[in-house]
Formats: structure tokens, sequence, C-alpha cells
């Protein structure tokens, strides 16, 4: 029987689950039982109580209910409501560089919102000629519904109307297709409306819609003689790729030695972009097919279990063709004649779970001790024996780290106290791990769902405890003398003051000639939670905190100067003073500009 409800509509009677159906009936069985007449009175009359008036009070959900849906400002992870449960508001989100915040392409964001008005969602952006990524106005984006990465909205770039807009696409088709790729003539204030049901939308005035790819670029760690600015730069002529009838392709030296340095084992990670833009993205699908899903550049990852990076392993020494095809969206890796064909990781074979619960080699996927068992219907579990204390995690996928580990997206409510829920994505470089505090000794199961990347925490003893989500105080740590703590994040004396409601600032003083290496840091909690600016982001091309206006940043200025992530564990930040003083340290939490300038009080401790 083929299902032709709206895709909302579809959404809302999927989450009607099988235990929300037991509750749903036990409680009527409980009231006809102890109130017949009552119930019988109810019936006839007609006045039907909704389904959300028996679902579990909010005072009974953690985290705070205050917390719900609430906008983060850059300084909390999202917390949503629960539809396993509760009967949650539609809503759709807007995403990508049309939005100046660092999560701009974050789905759970309640800030990436949409308005809603009938059937129609809507979300007024202001975009220029000389805007976007490069500075040319092309700006990228897609929409999600009820801030699930299973309904994301994209567009099909065969599929034009009389305009050049392209249709869009969604669920599962959502893979094979693009983000929305348009080009703006002249500044102004935008319109982008919305319409999920019948997956239509309009930008008004009209902008130009760009679907047509004039290049195909190769980026990632298979340039080993570049730096690692070079890497991932979309825009370089050398990471061009030739074409060939419907495929592109460039041949280049792979070594077992090559890849990332600090591993050298020949992995490498890759990703395609189009027409220098990396946000006209590709990247693999991971069902061992050699498949590629679009609209995924390193930062407008898709974010599912299903979606990682390009990774392959060679085995020997030679000249390597990598290939892709736009339009089949396959990509080939040839080895030279005679050599053993490389190994392709992008497929899912298992789960690991990785922490700073683990005494040693905390984040290696590799260690067989970390996966997680595979109990059935896409399920997987994990128990750890936890002592009290604050700590982190994340899963890998298949024991390969370049696969991209799913790392926290949102909690969700839970009506369970003992019990905490989230939802996992890998959307770098800003997702943060998992953050929970162990208040008791115990045994705490760990439950990964891989058809929706969801995750569960249980305390199998029954122990109350609570995740961790809100950014309360934020370190300056570095190579800095008395009166901080040099490269010591849970010292209270480099704590930064908030300024505002996503803005932290401190004054140090420093001496001239010297150069000062530094990162920030979240809550004291040592090295769980940093902030840096990544050199694969392509936003900016040096950590020297040069950004003039932290405090009203553009993404403009942030390709210019960089920004603040928290993806893997980037390199510390560099600022080295031409004369002596108090100088003020910047950190925008929101956009993730950060700068480092002369005090204008010139007085620090």
């Amino acid at each position: 029987m083929i299902d032709t409800s709206p895709p909302i509509l579809r959404l809302q009677f999927s989450r009607f689950t099988t235990q929300k159906k037991t509750r749903f009936l036990s409680k009527i069985l409980v009231f006809v039982a102890v109130f017949p007449l009552a119930f019988l009175t109810w019936f006839l009359t007609g006045i039907v109580a909704p389904y959300s008036a028996w679902a579990v009070s909010n005072s009974d959900l953690i985290p705070n209910p205050e917390l719900v849906n609430k906008p983060t400002g850059g300084t909390a992870i999202p917390v949503l409501c629960n539809p396993d449960f509760q009967k949650c508001d539609e809503s759709a989100q807007l995403l990508g560089t049309v939005n100046n915040n660092r999560g701009r392409w974050n789905p759970f964001l309640p800030e990436n919102n949409m308005a809603k008005d009938g059937k129609i969602y809507y979300k007024k952006v202001e975009l220029k000629a000389d805007g976007g990524r490069h500075h040319d106005g092309v700006y990228a984006f897609r929409f999600v519904t009820n801030h699930d990465l299973y309904q994301t909205f994209k567009a099909d770039h065969n599929q034009v109307d009389s305009t050049g807009k392209p249709q869009l696409l969604d669920g599962e088709q959502a893979s094979q297709a693009q983000n929305i790729m348009v080009k703006i003539d002249r500044d102004g204030v935008y319109k982008i409306s919305f319409n999920p049901r019948t997956a239509d939308y309009n930008v008004t005035p009209q902008p130009t819609y760009l679907t047509k790819i004039e290049s195909v670029e190769l980026n990632g760690f298979v340039w080993d003689d570049e730096n690692m600015f070079q890497k991932f730069d979309e825009t370089s002529p050398n990471h061009e790729m030739t074409k060939n009838a419907d495929w592109w392709e460039i041949t280049i030296p792979l070594k077992t030695t090559g890849g990332i340095d600090f591993r050298a084992d020949g992995v490498y990670q890759f990703l395609f972009s189009a027409n220098n833009n990396e946000d006209w993205g590709f990247g693999a699908y991971n069902n061992g097919q050699g498949m590629l899903t679009g609209g995924t550049g390193f930062g407008s990852s898709g974010g599912q279990s299903k979606h990682s990076a390009i990774t392959v392993q060679v085995f020997a020494d030679g000249d390597y063709t990598l290939r892709m095809n736009p339009s089949q969206y396959k990509f080939e890796v040839i080895s030279p004649k005679g050599v053993k064909p490389p190994k392709i990781w992008n497929d899912i074979t298992s789960f690991q779970l990785l922490g700073s619960f683990y005494p040693d080699n905390q984040f290696d996927p590799t260690i067989s001790e970390h996966n997680l068992n595979n109990i059935g219907d896409n399920i997987w579990t994990k128990t750890l024996q936890l002592e009290p204390g604050i700590y982190g995690a994340n899963v890998g996928i298949s024991g390969e780290l370049f696969l991209d580990t799913m790392a926290l997206g949102a909690w969700l409510e839970s009506d369970q106290p003992n019990k905490l829920i989230g939802k996992n994505w890998h959307g770098k470089p800003n997702e943060p791990n998992i953050f929970f505090q162990v208040k008791e000794p115990g045994n705490y199961q760990f439950t990964y769902d891989d058809a929706r990347d969801q995750f569960s925490l249980e305390s199998l003893d029954n122990i109350p405890w609570s995740p961790l989500v809100t950014i309360d105080t934020l370190q300056l740590v570095g190579s800095f003398a008395q009166p901080l703590q040099a490269w010591n994040p849970t010292s209270t004396a480099n704590n930064l003051e908030k300024v505002g409601e996503n803005i932290f600032t401190k004054d140090v003083k420093l001496e001239a000639n010297r150069q000062y290496n530094y990162k920030y840091t979240a809550n004291n909690w040592g090295w769980l939670w940093v902030f840096s600016d990544y050199e694969l982001d392509e936003y900016g091309h040096d950590f020297l905190g040069r950004n003039p206006d932290p405090i009203n940043s553009s993404l403009e200025d942030l390709e210019t100067y960089g920004q603040l992530t928290t993806h893997g564990d980037p390199p510390p930040l560099a600022f080295t003073p031409t004369t002596s003083g108090c100088y003020t340290f910047t950190a925008n939490l929101e956009t993730g500009a950060y700068s480092v300038q002369p005090s204008k009080n010139n007085t620090c401790e």
C-alpha cells in the first residue's frame, strides 16, 4: 500500500510507537475499570482528552524543562522535546551559510527554526552580493523538519523548473541530492519560505539558482605534500580534477606511510567539492558500494552515521586514480597495474563506545574492548562500571576514526531520572561530545540505535543523574604567566568574564615579541570541551586572533579571520604582541569569532 500522506503527517503517525500505544491502552483500561460511569459519560458526550494530557508531567522530565526548545546562543547543547512519549510541536529548520552562527548547519538548534505562517515556514536573512563563504554572493542551504536528520530536504540539481530552481528531495533520496546553491546579485533582506507538505520552497527576491557543475576538486589528506591549511582548500587549482565523459578524475601519488601525520598509516580521508565550494560537496554513503552522498563539505556534513568522509587505505606506494561521477553519485579508487586494490572503509560493520571513562586509549576505535554489542533490530549496547566524575564520550564507526565519530547533537527529554537520552550526529567542526556526570558508582548501560542515530545512558542500579548541558564558565588556557595557571583548564584563575549572553573576555598582561599559545575550555572540566580554530574548516588561514570586531562578526569576517570550533583536537591559537601591555582576549561562542586586541583600559592583573 502506497502512503500518500504529507511528510509531516507520516512523521506524526510513525511517532506513535508500540511503547506509546501500550501506555495509551493501559491507561484507558485502568480508567474504564475504576471509573466506568465517568468513562461512559465522557465517551457519550464526546469530551475527548488529548493524548498529551496523559503524557508525563513536564515537572518529571530531565533535563530541566525550562531548557527545552530554547535557543542556546552557542553556550549550551540543545534540549528538545522527545516525541517518543510527548506530543511535540511540528517545526522546520533552515540550515546553511545563510545563518550567522557557529551552528549554521546544526539541525538541532532552536535558533535555526523557521517561523510558521499557516502551512508555510519562513525565515528572513540578510544576504550580500559580496557575501558567502568566498565573498562571491554564493550561499548554500537546506531544510530539516522536526529537528530530525532523517527528515532532511535537499535539492535535485538535475530537476529544475522554468526559473532554474531545483526541486526538493527528502528521506533516503536526499542523500543523493545537494544543498540549494544560490547567487545573490544585490544586498538585501531575503525571505526563504518552505512548505514541507508539498516539498516546495521559494526565495524572494529571486536569486540565481546554481545547478551546473563546472569543476570538481579533490580535497583532503590525500595531498601529502601540502600543509594543513592547503589540504582541504577547495579553491586550490592544484586540487582540480579532469572531466572524462560523465566522470571526473585525477591521478596522484599515495603512500603506505601517507595520510594524516600523527598516523602515517596509508589511510586517507577526502571529500569532493564542486565549483570551488565545499558546501556543494560530495562525501561517502556508508553502504560499502562506493556511493556518494551530496551536500556534504567539511563544515556542512550530512551528520548521519550513514554519511562520512571518503576513507580508503592503500597497501603499496604508487600513483592512484581517484574518480567520481556526480550524476550517479559514485566514486572509485583505481590502483596502479599489478597493485592490490585499496580498501574502501565506507561501510558500517560495527560501532565503538569511546570516552574518558577508559584508563588508556580513550578515543581509539581500534580497541576491541570498545566495541558495542549488536543485539539486533539496529540496537547496540555496552555496560560500563563507572565511578563518580564528569565524562565525555562519542561513538566510533567500523573501528576507523576517519569515518567521523558520532558525537552529541541534542539531549532529549527523559521520563526516567536514571536514564539519559540524546541524538547523535557528526556535524564537524562544531559538534560537542556527550558530556555527563556520574554521582554514584554503579553499572551503566549505553544503548545506540543506528536506525535513527539516537542513544541512551541508563543506570542499571536506578541511580538518578543528569546530562551536562550549559557552558557556565570559559577558561583561557595557555602559556601565560601568573596570576594565570599555565595550561591548567581546571584553575579558576583562568576564567574569563561573561559580558553578554555568549561573549567572554579576559585582560592579560603580555610581553612584547613573545609568542603565546592558548585554547579555550569550558566549565573547568579539564580538556573535555575545548575551543580552538580548526585549520581544515577553511574559515581563516591563521590563528592570530586579528578579527577587529568579534562581537558583531559576519560569516564573511569568519572566512577571513577564522572561527572557534570544537571538533577533534585543534592546535592551539597563537599570538605575538609587538609591544608589552594589557591585551583583551575575546571569544564569541555564538558566531565563533575570536580576537586578541590591546586593552582599552590598559589595566590587568
